[in-house]
């Protein structure tokens, strides 16, 4: 039995989100909470209750351009939640989908404290909506975002948490063979392409290379026969994770001083992973050691080379950073600290 679960037993957590796919954030967060023995209710968009396709995205585009505020259509089922399910607090995940209205009547109906946890970096602020809504907590992934808004906004105290993995979804799996034959190369990435990522990846074209995410219909194809034409979610993920020799993993450019979820992602899964280097890389993992960082092309070039060369040693880094995202880094980690921030009143 988990020891912290009697510690949260009864605590019934409302959590506010958009996707609900099995591999997404709500479906970690709302598994994790769970396993604290948290009850929980999961609202979400239901416009993306599946993995995200093309279609998916077409219709999202189309009604996001013709309803202004598409978010508000959320509002009613999440008023009818809140009366019937009477949580203990209000999670909400992003919070680029949540107008600062809705906040608003949320609080008409309900005391209960309002949290955010955004887990994505700057760029993804759309319309601010997480800096309007006065939640009682704003909980963000990068140390710069925590900095600048506790210096400029006083309707919130914000708070940093990194990302994590969840170790029930992200543990090493044995590999068939023919996991070996659809996953197996030099070179993974897993995640959305956009042109700064496919100019880094350009560099590394002569290896054996496999892209998996989602690549726009804009985006000038350079690298042709390396996109696998699919996202890679749950034991997927982890087999395209293990059946590489090396993980790459491109930090966003606006992830001024923090990681992505894959950093925890890949180390859960137990593959070797060459990251992006970032300040706050050694505050999480042990640099050359349980992570490998690179600072430049030239520096990634030399690092792909050598580590090819000596499977072994990626291998003993790998092992160790498996054990340290499991060790320090899951979601359940994350999750005790909001609701201990949360439930005490800050």
């Amino acid at each position: 039995m988990n020891p912290e679960a009697p510690r949260f037993a009864g605590t019934r957590v409302l959590v506010l989100g958009s996707q609900a796919y099995r591999d997404s954030f709500e479906w970690h967060v709302t598994d994790s909470l769970k396993h604290l023995g948290c009850q929980v209710v999961l609202v979400h968009d239901r416009r993306a209750t599946a993995t995200p396709n093309r279609i998916a995205r077409a219709l999202q585009k189309l009604s996001n351009t013709f309803l202004r505020e598409p978010e508000l259509l959320l509002e009613g089922r999440l008023l009818r939640v809140v009366r019937e399910f009477s949580p203990t607090i209000i999670l909400v995940l992003l919070g680029s989908q949540v107008s600062p209205k809705t906040i608003i009547e949320v609080r008409k109906a309900t005391k209960v404290p309002i949290v955010c946890w955004c887990q994505d970096q700057m760029t993804t602020l759309g319309r601010q909506y997480l800096l309007g809504s006065r939640y009682d907590a704003v909980f963000v992934k990068d140390r710069y975002m925590q900095d600048l808004f506790s210096r400029m906004i006083r309707s919130t105290q914000f708070y940093y948490l990194p990302e994590c993995c969840n170790p029930r979804m992200h543990r090493p799996l044995p590999l068939m063979p023919a996991d070996r034959d659809v996953f197996g190369c030099d070179l993974m990435l897993a995640g959305s392409l956009y042109y700064y990522r496919q100019e880094i990846m350009e560099a590394l074209r002569d290896f054996d290379m496999k892209i998996w995410g989602y690549r726009p219909d804009w985006l000038v194809d350079r690298l042709p026969g390396r996109f696998m034409g699919r996202d890679v979610h749950g034991d997927d993920k982890v087999r395209a994770a293990l059946a590489a020799k090396i993980c790459l993993n491109t930090l966003h450019y606006a992830e001024v001083n923090g990681l992505n979820c894959r950093a925890f992602e890949i180390a859960g899964c137990g593959g070797f992973q060459v990251i992006t280097a970032a300040q706050s890389m050694a505050e999480h993992f042990s640099p050359d050691e349980e992570i490998v960082m690179f600072r430049s092309i030239d520096d990634l070039l030399e690092k792909v080379r050598h580590y090819l060369r000596n499977p072994e040693a990626a291998a003993q880094i790998a092992q160790r950073g498996q054990a340290r995202a499991h060790r320090d880094h899951t979601y359940e980690h994350r999750l005790r600290e909001i609701l201990r921030i949360a439930l005490a009143g800050g």
